[in-house]
C-alpha cells in the first residue's frame, strides 16, 4: 500500500528525471539526434520518443485509461516508431522533427505532472490498467516510471559521449 511519503518521493523522482532529460535535450545539437554508432543500435531521437510514449503509457494510460483528449497529446505514429518492439531507423523522414519531438515530450510530461496531483492514495492502490505481471498497482507503475526513463537517459548519455561530447555532469 502506498503512503503519502512514498507518493511524494515518487513524484519528486519523476520530476527530477524529467528535469534531467529536458536539460539534456535542450542543449543537444540537432545533428546528434539521429546519429547512430557504427553498430546501428539506436539514436537519441528514438530514445526521447520512447521515453515519451512510455511516460504516456505507464504514467497515464495504465492509471486512468484512454481519453478522447489523448489524441491531441500523443500522435498515433508514436507507437509504431517508438513503442515496445520498434526498431530505430536511420531514415529521419519517418520521424517528427526534433522541435516537434521536444514539444510532444514536454506536453506529455507536463500533463502527467498535472494528473499526478489529482491521484489519491486509494486510487494508487487499485490494480494497474490492464493487468501486468510487473505492476500490480497503479502506484507500482508510477514507481517504475523514473527508473525506466533513467535507463534510457543512460543510453542517451552514451550516444552523446560516442559523438565526442563531454559529459554534462
Amino acid at each position: 500500500m502506498a503512503d503519502a511519503a512514498q507518493w511524494e518521493l515518487t513524484k519528486q523522482r519523476i520530476a527530477f528525471t524529467d528535469h534531467m532529460i529536458r536539460e539534456f535535450i535542450e542543449g543537444l545539437e540537432p545533428e546528434l539526434w539521429f546519429r547512430m554508432p557504427q553498430e546501428g543500435v539506436t539514436h537519441i531521437a528514438w530514445q526521447v520518443g520512447h521515453i515519451t510514449i512510455a511516460t504516456y503509457g505507464l504514467g497515464m494510460l495504465r492509471i486512468r485509461g484512454k481519453r478522447a483528449e489523448d489524441a491531441a497529446l500523443m500522435p498515433e505514429s508514436y507507437s509504431a516508431h517508438f513503442g515496445r518492439g520498434s526498431v530505430p531507423s536511420t531514415d529521419q523522414t519517418i520521424y517528427p522533427s526534433v522541435e516537434r519531438m521536444v514539444e510532444i515530450y514536454k506536453k506529455v510530461h507536463d500533463s502527467l505532472k498535472e494528473e499526478m496531483e489529482t491521484h489519491t492514495l486509494d486510487q494508487l492502490d487499485e490494480p494497474s490498467l490492464p493487468d501486468h505481471p510487473l505492476f500490480k498497482t497503479k502506484f507500482d507503475t508510477l514507481v517504475f516510471l523514473p527508473y525506466h526513463a533513467m535507463m534510457h537517459m543512460g543510453q542517451m548519455g552514451l550516444l552523446r559521449r560516442l559523438a565526442g561530447k563531454d559529459p554534462l555532469r
